[in-house]
């Protein structure tokens, strides 16, 4: 109970916290949803409509309609305090959405709307970082390669006080990205206060069209490829082919590893995009209807790979990610690492609503090749291994400052952060002697003072410190490299099926 407590915390902190500058508001249109398969704007009419709803008639009565405008006109006229009709109606409709019971079932506000379909471009207008809020603080989580940012000489763990003269400390994310986002060759003037420091620094950083990069390629060994896809954005797959396509050139003999672990899903059209690389010829997936009609199936006409694929999984695999591993494992394509997907096997539609808003509406779900529904199931993989929580989960840990007599979930955390590092450290939730004593070590051992108090500087060398660990001890990766080099593999993938 008491891991799934600590799972829950840090699930959330990724969802509402980490933010990426005039991308998205809060990750939980990322993470929370799962991702939503849909397309952003010029995408393919079946996977993401617009249509006026006001525009469309409705046949029949709408008597029930009624008992809304009555309750309507009875507050409006008769309650004490003074209410907006637009905000009951708006509560009306979110009561709609509440009652449909379905998590991927939202209403949009124009605002949302907005951080919502910039998000799906996979470009914004920024300064190139990814920002969260710890104890009121907006702390820089990561700056992005190439951008105004990382050329100002924005780090991690700096925190930005100020943007343009306006306070951001206790006024919320969504303020701190108001301020920082604005139209390309801009800048915005902001105080930081950067750990270690006594005194705050100014600097004034440009804003530029950022791409947000989904696909990271690496070769492991000569012939043996490795390629991680965060998420599916509206560039993804263009993105995929021309580093998959760089790397078969380079020579693929030993095999390609596919990482879609901690991928929430995206776009449909991106993943088929991919899937059209990797998927041999024939379905790719299939879109189903709630009357049980195929709306739509997508196909392959690539062959067979002559090198073997092991795809990376884990629990927090969802939506697109399972499309894409579901058709290389139907397809006898790929070999599965890791352990059982999430299970989000829905496709949702964006439809226009008047006064600018929308909603999001599940139409349809996906199928894998072989006719599996795996929505809420999720895709087992052909070989689990599990990997320690505290190595899926420590980059996005950031409580503000810890003390001895502190107790609670974070410092739990902190103590399995330190005792993955091989420091002595009972994980009790409590910030004894001990986990002082521990910490001061750490900091000792990466030049830093020694305090025994977890803080901004703390937390980025701790964070650069199991970053090497995550990468050493991943025991899914290093399984799916030990694998891939077994003689013979490739005659295990597929048989003789093509």
């Amino acid at each position: 109970m008491e891991q799934n407590n600590r799972k829950i915390i840090y699930i959330s902190l990724i969802i509402f916290a980490v933010l990426l500058i005039a991308t998205n508001l809060a990750n939980y249109y990322f993470l929370g949803s799962r991702s939503i398969s849909v397309g952003a704007n010029n995408e393919p009419a079946n996977i993401i409509r617009y249509e006026e709803r006001s525009k469309r008639p409705i046949p029949g009565d709408r008597e029930g309609a009624e008992l809304i405008w009555e309750t309507i006109d009875s507050i409006r006229d008769s309650y004490f305090y003074p209410v907006e009709v637009e905000d009951l109606i708006e509560g009306a409709v979110r009561g709609m959405i509440d009652q449909i019971g379905d998590p991927h079932v939202r209403f949009y506000d124009p605002e949302d709307l907005e951080e919502f379909l910039t998000e799906t471009r996979g470009s914004y207008a920024g300064i190139g970082v990814r920002i969260i809020e710890a104890n009121g603080y907006i702390v820089v989580f990561e700056t992005f390669s190439g951008t105004p940012a990382e050329r100002s000489g924005l780090s991690p763990g700096d925190r930005i006080m100020k943007a343009d003269g306006v306070e951001l400390t206790d006024q919320g994310l969504g303020h701190a990205v108001d301020l920082l986002r604005g139209p390309s060759d801009t800048t915005v003037d902001v105080v930081l206060q950067r750990p270690g420091a006594d005194d705050p620094i100014e600097v004034t950083v440009g804003r530029a069209e950022i791409q947000v990069s989904t696909v990271f390629s690496e070769m492991l060994d000569d012939g043996l490829g490795y390629i991680k896809i965060s998420s599916f954005d509206s560039n993804t797959g263009n993105e995929f082919s021309e580093q998959f396509m760089a790397m078969e050139q380079r020579g693929l003999g030993k095999g390609l590893i596919l990482d879609l672990r901690n991928n929430p899903g995206g776009l449909v059209d991106q993943v088929v995009k991919v899937g059209e690389y990797l998927v041999p010829e024939g379905e790719i997936v299939r879109l189903v209807g709630r009357d049980d009609e195929v709306q739509r199936t997508y196909h392959s006409s690539a062959a067979k790979k002559p090198y073997p694929i092991i795809v990376l999984i884990n629990e927090e695999s969802a939506s697109a990610a399972e499309l894409l591993s579901g058709a290389l494992q139907d397809r006898d394509a790929a070999i599965l690492v890791g352990q059982t997907t999430y299970g989000k096997a829905s496709v949702q539609q964006l439809e226009n609503i008047s006064g600018g808003n929308a909603i999001m509406l599940t139409v349809a779900k996906y199928f894998t090749p072989s006719g599996h529904d795996i929505d809420k199931y999720g895709i087992k993989p052909d070989f689990e291994v599990e990997m320690p929580e505290i190595l899926r989960y420590f980059r996005y840990f950031h409580p503000g400052s810890l003390e001895p007599g502190d107790y609670g979930p974070d410092v739990e955390m902190l103590q399995m952060m330190l005792e993955q590092l091989g420091l002595t450290v009972e994980a009790t939730g409590y910030f004894d002697e001990q986990t002082e004593q521990a910490l001061a070590s750490f900091q000792e051992s990466v030049g830093i003072a020694r305090t025994g108090v977890f803080n901004d500087r703390t937390w980025v060398e701790l964070r650069e410190a199991l970053d090497i660990a995550a990468r050493e001890n991943d025991d899914q990766l290093n399984f799916a490299i030990e694998m891939i080099q077994k003689p013979g593999l490739q005659n295990v993938i597929g048989g003789s099926n093509n």
